[in-house]
This record gives structure tokens, C-alpha cells and sequence, in this order.
């Protein structure tokens, strides 16, 4: 990432534009969401950032030559609404890479040095974009003090789903370079991304899921794509559309941007007479204090790259974001609230297709009731016995089918499954549709030739989706350096590390090492999922003593050396 701009003419520093990234794949329909959201009516005025892996930038002409169904350019179209200036064409932007440096010079340019002024931005990230990283990347950039970052503020991921393709495209064999057109040739990282775990990455990263072409889809193929959505983010809010047609309100959060402004108003301290301890500023009548947060203290960034070996970064489970709430008040008129389209009630109907409803948080879970997808969290503190764990993952059942089939994963739970022609008894992971988390595992041989003590101090990252599962390093253990080390590097965010200790400590002796699994999947038996795991730990007594020893022994030797 390139060093902040030393330019001395500094951007007109204003209250920061809201950013949505627009995730999805290719097809999924975020043009049309995006062509949508720059013809809304409600004369808000929207900034756009497309990014295309392709060498011509088709999505940003597709934009701008919009026609209407008589192939005659339309007045209303976004070619019509958007004047010079207020869309920016990013060309060839690697996923992995994120869109660092280029997004962050294109976002003062789209905002003229803040001069431009927008109600939002939208950026169209290609189909095998990184939300995640791409938002981590900013974050970065803020921290560094970069000039754009005064001006925009990346804060919400809507994500498109092709309900017609998701079934097919969460059990595929494929990865992003064996998709026609998803990827530049000479791009091997974007290249070797699985298609079912980038799917799930992106369901997981979005704050706005929409579960798209629900006119194409059947009633299961729509019910299982927001059913599975639903379970991989239950924080997100959920909206079944055609064409993806939905209110700009609801997309891009304005509503509730504007909202929070307000609020933020009324906390700030007006009061010359503050005693507040924490406010560091003159008491006089003409200046005010935040007193949202007396410790005053940077945002935190948790880091979602599992190959990421920097042990600054936070190496999580990432599940404490900030849920969503929908408001079921049939008399509240705030437009920032998900509304019902009944007073008392939402729609549960998985096969809905009518976008003016709500399909909310209790529809979501109805539908996910009604396919018996559920989640549960396995965590525990003694460090896996990396053969036997190897041995379980090679009897991990693969699914033959190119369709995600609920009925028949269920059948197979319980009446056992044929593999390479051979028929296999029933196994408790057939029903796991997403497994991902951190694990800890034992070293196999602590010295000498093939020695693999590294594997004490280093997380695992554990991802499954569809018929991908991968094992991967992801960065130092908190627990290999000291707590004063820790809280160095937390010097200006001790939330983080007070909640890394209280949630994430399993032992003064061995730290923050652990495993902490998520499954998610249809008629999970959690008790038998977690003897299975159970039986590949490291047994009390002998097992565990001679960890210690070892560990004292590699210790020992490296101080010596």
C-alpha cells in the first residue's frame, strides 16, 4: 500500500460519504441492483466505483448504455443520471490484492478532493472481490492517516445471490479459474479461490444479503439459498428480490446513517462545566464532546486473511460483529426500521416472490426451521493430535452430487451413502454444509529433519464449504508472546485485548490456543460431531505430559542456541 498523500493541498474534510460494496458473483445481478439504486426517485445522489477483473470494463458500459425494453437509450437510465465525474472505472483490480491503493485514489477522485459531494458511493467489486479484505484494506489506510479515508467511510457490504445457481455453485468441484471470464489469466491468486468457500466468504462478510432471481428460481432452490444464507450470517438482514429491485433506503442504510448522526448530536457534550475524566479538550461554550465511548479509543481490526502470519493482527472467529434488528412496531414510522407488509406479521413463505415483502429475520428463521439447518459452536482447549485428526478428515464423506439436495443429505444421514461405488455407513458430517474456525494442533515431531514444532505457536485455519476443505496457516497464537507484548500492540484499542482475554484465554499455560470450530448444516447431531472431533485430541495424562516436556525440551534448546 502506498504512504499517504504529502500533498499540501489537503482534501476539504467533511463528514466522511458512505460506502457500500456491492459483493456477488458474476450473474448474480449486481448491475441491475447497481442501475436500479442510480434510478431511485427519492433524489438521492449516488457516486459509483466499478471494478471488472476483465481487460474492457464491460459492467461500467453495461451502467452507462442502460436501454429501455425497446432498445431505444433511456431518459431515465443511469447514463442519463450520472454526470461527468461520478463514476470511476477500476480496470483489472486483483481480488487478493484488494483494491488498495487503486480504490483509495479513485475514491478522491470520484469526491474531488471532497469537493463532489454525494448522498453515497457504491462500489461494484468484481464477482471474485474480497469484501472483507477490501474493507480491512481501508481500515489499514485509515490507521496510516490517508487522505481519502477523511472523506469516505467503507462501512457496509451488500451481497447478491443467484438463488437459481446457488445450490449448484455450493457444491461445484470448480475454482474461480476454471469459470469463463472470472479472472484474468495471469492472476493466480484470484485464479486457485474455490468457488464454494469465496460464496461463503462473501455471504459471510455482508451486512445486506439478497437473495436474488427468486422469479427463476424454484421455491427449494430459493428456500435452500436463503435457509443457508441465513445460517451463515444470522446477523445480516435478508431480502428475497427479482431484478434486483429493492428500496435504496434499505440497500445502502442512508436511512439509518442519517439516524445515527442525528443521535450522535444529542451525545455530545455541550456542557462548559464537564468534569468528564476522559475529555481532554478546553471546557469553553463553544466547543463539544462525544461522550459516546469515555475511553476514547481507536476502532479495532480483526484480520480475515488465513495466511496472514503477522502477529499484530487479530487471528479470530469473527463473530462479534454488531447484529441487525428488525422492527416489528406496526406503528413505527422510521424509515431506517425493516418494516413488515403486514402490521403483525412477516412473511414466512420460502417461495415468496413478491419483493414489496419483508423477508426478515423470523421468515428467515422459519425457513431455516423448516429445513433443519442449524449451527453450533465447538470449542475446546487441549491441541488435536494431528494424525488421528488427519484420519478423520480423510473419512470426511464427500457429496457426489452438482446440486445442493437437502432431501437426499438427509437420506444419506440417515441410511448411510455410496463413495466410489462402495457403500458407506452413516456418518454425522454428512449433514455439515460449512465448518470454518481456528484449531490448534499438536506437532508430530518436536526436533531433527522433519521437525514440526512450528505448529505450537501457529493457528490453523479450518475452511470447508461444499466439497472443498482446507487446512491453513493463519498467523501466530496470541498466546506466543507475553501479555505485556499484547497490550503494547493494543496500546490504543484495550477493549480488544480486555476481550481477547475474557473470551479467548483458555489458560495462563497455554493462551489463546484452542479449538473453536463452527458447524453449520442440515440435522446436525452435535453430540456425535464432537465425540468424533473429541476422540482426536491429545488425552489427559499421557498424551498432554509429554506435550509439556517436548515443549519444555524445543524451549530449552532455543534458548541455549
Amino acid at each position: 500500500m502506498k504512504a499517504p498523500s504529502t500533498k499540501e493541498d489537503t482534501p476539504v474534510v467533511t463528514t466522511p460519504v458512505p460506502v457500500t460494496l456491492l459483493a456477488g458473483f458474476l450473474g448474480s445481478g449486481k448491475t441491475s441492483c447497481l442501475t436500479n439504486l442510480l434510478s431511485n426517485n427519492e433524489g438521492y445522489k449516488i457516486g459509483v466505483v466499478i471494478n471488472d477483473i476483465a481487460s474492457v470494463n464491460i459492467d461500467a458500459k453495461l451502467v452507462a448504455n442502460r436501454m429501455d425494453p425497446n432498445g431505444i437509450p433511456s431518459a431515465s437510465s443511469p447514463a442519463a443520471l450520472l454526470k461527468e465525474g461520478e463514476t470511476i472505472e477500476l480496470q483489472n483490480g486483483c481480488a487478493c490484492c484488494s483494491l488498495a491503493d487503486e480504490l483509495l485514489d479513485s475514491m478522491d477522485q470520484l469526491l474531488d478532493g471532497g469537493k463532489r459531494k454525494f448522498d453515497a458511493v457504491v462500489v461494484e467489486l468484481s464477482g471474485v472481490g474480497d469484501p472483507t479484505a477490501v474493507k480491512q484494506n481501508w481500515m489499514d489506510a485509515a490507521s496510516m492517516g490517508h487522505p481519502s479515508t477523511l472523506l469516505a467511510d467503507v462501512n457496509r457490504v451488500v451481497t447478491v445471490i443467484d438463488a437459481a445457481t446457488f445450490g449448484t455453485d455450493w457444491m461445484t468441484w470448480d475454482t474461480a479459474g476454471d469459470r469463463g471470464g472470472w479472472v484474468e489469466e495471469d492472476d493466480d491468486c484470484a485464479t486457485q479461490r474455490k468457488v464454494p468457500e469465496l460464496l461463503a466468504e462473501q455471504v459471510e462478510a455482508a451486512d445486506t444479503l439478497l437473495i436474488n432471481k427468486v422469479d427463476l428460481a424454484g421455491a427449494s432452490q430459493v428456500s435452500i439459498a436463503s435457509g443457508l444464507a441465513r445460517q451463515l450470517n444470522k446477523d445480516a438482514e435478508l431480502f428475497e428480490t427479482s431484478f434486483g429491485q429493492i428500496p435504496i433506503d434499505t440497500i445502502l442504510g442512508l436511512a439509518t446513517t442519517q439516524k445515527k448522526e442525528k443521535e450522535k448530536e444529542k451525545e455530545k457534550c455541550i456542557d462548559p462545566g464537564c468534569a468528564d475524566p476522559g475529555c481532554t479538550k478546553e471546557h469553553d461554550d463553544s466547543h463539544s464532546h462525544d461522550h459516546a465511548s469515555a475511553d476514547h479509543e481507536a476502532s479495532s481490526s480483526s484480520c480475515s486473511d488465513p495466511g496472514c502470519t503477522d502477529t499484530s493482527h487479530d487471528h479470530t472467529s469473527a463473530e462479534h460483529e454488531v447484529s441487525s434488528s428488525s422492527c416489528s412496531d406496526p406503528g413505527c414510522s422510521d424509515t431506517s426500521h425493516s418494516h413488515d407488509h403486514k402490521e403483525e406479521e412477516s412473511c414466512a413463505d420460502p417461495g415468496c416472490t413478491d419483493t414489496s415483502h419483508s423477508h426478515d429475520h423470523a421468515s428467515s428463521s422459519t425457513a431455516t426451521a423448516n429445513l433443519g439447518i442449524s449451527s453450533f459452536v465447538y470449542k475446546r482447549s487441549v491441541p488435536f493430535n494431528s494424525p488421528k485428526l488427519m484420519t478423520l478428515l480423510n473419512r470426511w464423506p464427500v457429496p457426489i452430487k452438482a446440486e445442493l439436495d437437502l432431501d437426499l443429505i438427509q437420506e444419506a444421514q440417515r441410511d448411510g451413502y455410496e463413495e466410489n461405488g462402495k457403500a458407506m455407513a452413516a456418518s454425522p458430517f454428512v449433514g455439515v454444509l460449512r465448518s470454518k474456525g481456528f484449531c490448534w494442533m499438536a506437532p508430530t515431531q518436536w526436533s531433527g529433519r522433519s521437525e514440526d514444532s512450528w505448529r505450537h505457536d501457529t493457528a490453523m485455519y479450518w475452511s470447508h464449504a461444499g466439497k472443498h476443505f482446507g487446512i491453513t496457516t493463519a498467523g501466530k497464537w496470541w498466546g506466543s508472546i507475553s501479555k505485556d507484548q499484547m497490550k503494547d500492540i493494543f496500546s490504543t484499542n484495550l477493549k480488544e485485548y480486555e476481550r481477547i482475554l475474557a473470551e479467548d484465554w483458555m489458560s495462563d499455560e497455554f493462551g489463546d490456543r484452542r479449538q473453536e470450530l463452527v458447524f453449520i448444516g442440515t440435522n446436525l447431531d452435535q453430540e456425535e460431531i464432537e465425540r468424533e472431533l473429541d476422540s482426536c485430541l491429545m488425552e489427559d495424562g499421557g498424551d498432554m505430559e509429554n506435550y509439556k516436556v517436548q515443549l519444555k525440551k524445543s524451549i530449552d534448546t532455543t534458548i541455549i542456541q
